[in-house]
């Protein structure tokens, strides 16, 4: 039935009913507003209810950390600053590299961009999610001059569906529990994880935690990685 998905936890079934509804409700128009507005509400009551979850969540990554040291000894530790470690480094080369060049394509530069937009990124860093940096976004774009009707449309778009930070996040993670857990993973069943998680992960940016709790239901769902 329709519901069975909700009730097992199948979030690729669930991601698909979504779509469907969406594209359902849109095409009622005005009859369908007044549940769109209830969806609305309900999401920022479901956003409420995992920024109260994503609080609680460090006591129980102190718990898991403290069971993981206590058991297989320091090591462990360095093990997931390596992890830590290797993110910020893929993160920095894909800003530096990849976005980088582009930028150069279109005669612009990287590092003046950063510079212009710091305080967004001493914003992201304090509250570990994006979303509170994506005013002071917009409103620097509109002031170096880009169309305010482009900044409308590429920014929020960019923000549910462009998530390059939490695919390098959510690749590394399951690459890592997959060798602590010894699981053995062919170069299809990798590519064939990171089409999955670049499809779940959709939406995440807008709550902190959101990466974390996209690679948990996918892992879970597809079963080739044990989630736990």
């Amino acid at each position: 039935s329709m519901v069975s998905p909700f009730v097992e936890g199948n979030i690729l079934q669930i991601i698909f009913i979504a779509v469907i509804f969406g594209i359902a409700l849109n095409a009622m128009g005005k009859v369908g507003a007044p549940v769109l507005d209830g969806v609305q509400r309900l999401t920022g009551v479901m956003f409420k209810i995992l920024s109260f979850i994503m609080k609680a969540a460090p006591i129980g990554a102190f718990g898991a950390m403290a069971y993981a040291v206590g058991k297989f000894g320091v090591s462990s530790l360095t093990s997931m600053g390596g992890l830590i470690a290797l993110f910020y480094i893929t993160s920095i080369l894909f800003v530096v590299i990849v976005l980088g060049s582009i930028m150069l394509f279109l005669k612009l530069n990287i590092f003046t961009m950063i510079r212009h937009l710091k305080e967004e990124y001493m914003l992201i860093l304090g509250t570990s999610t994006a979303e509170p940096a994506l005013p002071g976004l917009m409103r620097k774009l509109e002031h170096a001059g880009v169309k305010k009707e482009t900044v409308g449309l590429v920014v929020p778009t960019g923000y549910s569906f462009n998530l390059d930070g939490a695919a390098i996040y959510l690749s590394l993670a399951a690459l890592y529990i997959a060798q602590a857990t010894n699981t053995d993973l062919t170069i299809g069943e990798q590519l064939g994880l990171l089409a999955v998680m670049l499809l779940t992960s959709k939406g995440a940016a807008g709550v902190a935690g959101g990466g974390f709790i996209a690679l948990t239901a996918t892992l879970t769902t597809l079963g080739t990685i044990p989630a736990a």
